[in-house]
């Protein structure tokens, strides 16, 4: 039985894509969070609740802890019971939490995205050495039900932040730039935001299915002196590798300062 503590935005996006599969009953699934609402809407959906995080613990094999880095801080002792810990706590490294929480717990980390609500998550995964096969498989099938899970070594897990968790901030705000453009264009805004998605949704397929290296797709489509040669000369003259290099950089690096908080 896996059991959530806190249930903000990432673990009912999570769960939203868990319960479509089918795979798994509500009844099965725990929930604790601080707000007594939120505890009483996922008890309305049949969910199991609790009324602490210790009930919890003693309750559940697998606990996904989904709460702030400064708050994990705080709960420790309640943790300590846990046979089995998945963290999505951003920072939070596989050793500080066997320093803090103990050797006899086997600990994974996880990096989610949000598109989980639809399946389609992205989830870098990864485990401490005691992990046994059984394990990793167990919370491998629960995450692969609403998504994409890849094993991730430790060492980067504070850096994957910038291509999974973060990344979908990055697709949004160039679909505002390129909508807003459209719009000003002489389109309207619901056309140019269902073209503009298609358009990633279709790039994003061919990426993941294609053998073709991302230079070599990007040339089938930049044929000189035509119009995307133009748009991305444009965008390179202006520094735009320059500006998301330094933005994944930005989010490294606050995903590791999370770690120190």
């Amino acid at each position: 039985m896996f059991g959530f503590i806190g249930a903000g935005n990432i673990v009912t996006a999570i769960l939203t894509g868990v319960s479509m599969s089918g795979e798994y009953d509500n009844a099965k699934i725990g929930v604790y969070d601080v707000n007594k609402g939120v505890v009483d809407k996922y008890s309305a959906l049949g969910y199991r609740t609790y009324n602490s995080i210790t009930e919890l613990v003693g309750d559940c094999k697998v606990v996904v802890i989904a709460v702030t880095p400064q708050m994990i801080r705080s709960i420790v002792e309640e943790l300590k019971g846990a046979s089995v810990i998945v963290s999505l706590v951003a920072g939070i490294t596989i050793e500080w939490l066997s320093n803090n929480l103990g050797s006899t717990c086997t600990f994974f980390r996880c990096m989610p995205t949000l598109a989980a609500q639809e399946q389609l998550g992205s989830f870098a995964l990864s485990h401490c050495h005691k992990a046994t096969d059984e394990q990793i498989n167990k919370v491998t099938k629960f995450f692969s039900s609403c998504g994409v899970v890849e094993n991730v070594e430790e060492q980067l897990m504070s850096k994957v932040v910038a291509l999974n968790g973060s990344a979908p901030g990055y697709f949004y705000y160039l679909s505002r730039i390129v909508v807003e453009e459209a719009v000003r264009m002489g389109f309207d805004e619901n056309t140019a935001r269902r073209l503009f998605a298609q358009s990633m949704k279709g790039s994003a397929q061919t990426i993941l299915n294609s053998t073709l290296s991302l230079e070599q797709l990007e040339n089938k489509i930049k044929v000189h002196g035509g119009t995307t040669f133009a748009a991305l000369d444009a965008m390179q003259s202006e520094g735009l590798e320059n500006c998301v290099v330094q933005g994944l950089r930005a989010c490294v690096n606050r995903s590791e300062e999370l770690g120190r908080l």
